[in-house]
């Protein structure tokens, strides 16, 4: 374009008042080269560990078989991952397949996975209750393999576990919980009331509740147990009037109830008009099927077609996104070979979530970043990190264990 020309369009740019006509013709800049392995890219098998009659999916029910919750295993956000990668992996012409390992038992996780290796499978999305994850950790220490946990939220698994081996997508109940709390201090509802039900997972989720509150400057104003059921003999355990009835105010009614029967009974049953929040009414999630922002709706519609009309839950979420973290991996690299695509994964890799903020994987606790979905049931309240809420290097490592605040350490 001679300079004459350039002038020409300089001044009617200016004349409208916009660089709209001087845009177009800015020159684009190449996209840099990908790296070249030199080897010729193939077919990657994933793996997906879950559990025949895993009690995590069973459906909650109440008297007259009514259900009150369904969840299905993540093995369909795997396959969604599967399916988009035909569009993202169109320049490397490597193709990608699942392979599905479904366990009698939680003992044979660790031979499920040898049983893949066998195979030549190096990547392995791991849909198990947390109990079954410290062996397969010490069985694979060392090995050339990636564990991909979708549904664990279990903090010790980040802490005390710490493998290098295992990536948790799933939000920690550290994130999850650091969200919600947010959420509420930026509303300036700091008081809170805590009904904790009796299984160890009531428990984790309480501690975690705790710690988070302690972590922004929120406070317990009270704390108590109780026991679902209407027998009348233990009403001081099972009735929220009851439980409520203490001698100060609070903002908030958090419950800790994995079973879900008495949550849904509190909200409206306290002696104090209270929003309830925790296992109910107010939740905090990594995914909700009426996000609207980021792409959302997209996954949303590709989810509920590939699983038959089911909405998309935050352990299927996780599973599309592992995926998704392996095909990006050898998009990038133009490789592969593992140690590249775990280099990539574990330290250079920026992920699209679909849901804001880049995520990436924390290289102290192989602990994935995310932004943290607080929903009501039928919609969104807000997206954790809240604003306010600083970090002196990324502000999605104000959700969760920073690395001052667990004993893992895979980065030392």
């Amino acid at each position: 374009m001679n300079n004459i020309l350039k002038v020409g369009l300089f001044l009617v740019a200016l004349l409208t008042g916009t660089g709209a006509a001087l845009a177009q013709f800015q020159p684009v800049a190449p996209r840099p080269a990908l790296p070249q392995s030199g080897a010729a890219l193939k077919q990657i098998t994933i793996g997906f560990i879950d559990l025949d009659g895993d009690p995590r999916y069973e459906p909650m029910e109440v008297y007259q078989r009514h259900i009150l919750k369904d969840l299905d295993p993540a093995y369909q956000g795997a396959e969604m991952g599967v399916e988009d990668s035909v569009i993202m992996n169109r320049s490397t012409g490597a193709e990608f397949k699942l392979q599905r390992f479904t366990l009698k038992s939680a003992d044979a996780a660790l031979a499920a996975v040898q049983e893949g290796q066998g195979k030549g499978i190096s990547f392995f999305l791991i849909d198990l209750p947390a109990s079954a994850y410290k062996a397969v950790a010490a069985g694979v220490k060392g090995k050339d393999v990636l564990l991909f946990n979708v549904s664990a939220p279990e903090d010790t698994l980040r802490r005390d576990m710490c493998s290098a081996e295992f990536v948790h997508v799933y939000p920690s109940r550290a994130q999850l919980m650091d969200g919600l709390v947010q959420l509420l201090v930026s509303k300036k509802w700091r008081d809170y009331l805590v009904l904790e039900g009796q299984t160890s997972e009531d428990a984790e989720m309480t501690k975690a509740f705790v710690r988070s509150t302690q972590k922004f400057g929120a406070r317990v104003v009270a704390q108590k147990s109780f026991e679902a059921g209407s027998d009348p003999r233990k009403r001081e355990l099972n009735n929220p009037a009851l439980l409520s009835a203490i001698n100060r105010d609070w903002d908030i009614t958090f419950v800790a109830d994995s079973a879900f029967d008495f949550a849904r009974t509190v909200s409206y049953q306290t002696v104090r008009p209270r929003p309830v929040v925790g296992s109910i009414d107010l939740e905090p999630s990594a995914w909700h099927w009426t996000w609207e922002r980021n792409g959302a709706p997209q996954v949303n519609t590709r989810f509920h077609r590939i699983s038959g009309g089911r909405k998309m839950a935050g352990h299927d979420w996780s599973a599309w996104m592992a995926v998704k973290m392996v095909v990006q991996a050898v998009v990038r690299t133009r490789s592969t070979e593992f140690p590249a695509l775990r280099n990539f994964i574990l330290k250079d890799g920026s992920f699209d979530p679909a849901k804001g903020l880049a995520a990436s994987v924390r290289p102290w606790d192989h602990q994935v970043r995310q932004s943290i979905i607080l929903a009501t049931p039928f919609s969104i309240t807000a997206s954790a990190p809240m604003a306010g809420f600083l970090h002196r290097l990324n502000e999605l490592d104000s959700l969760g264990d920073d690395e001052a605040d667990t004993p893992c350490k895979l980065n030392r």
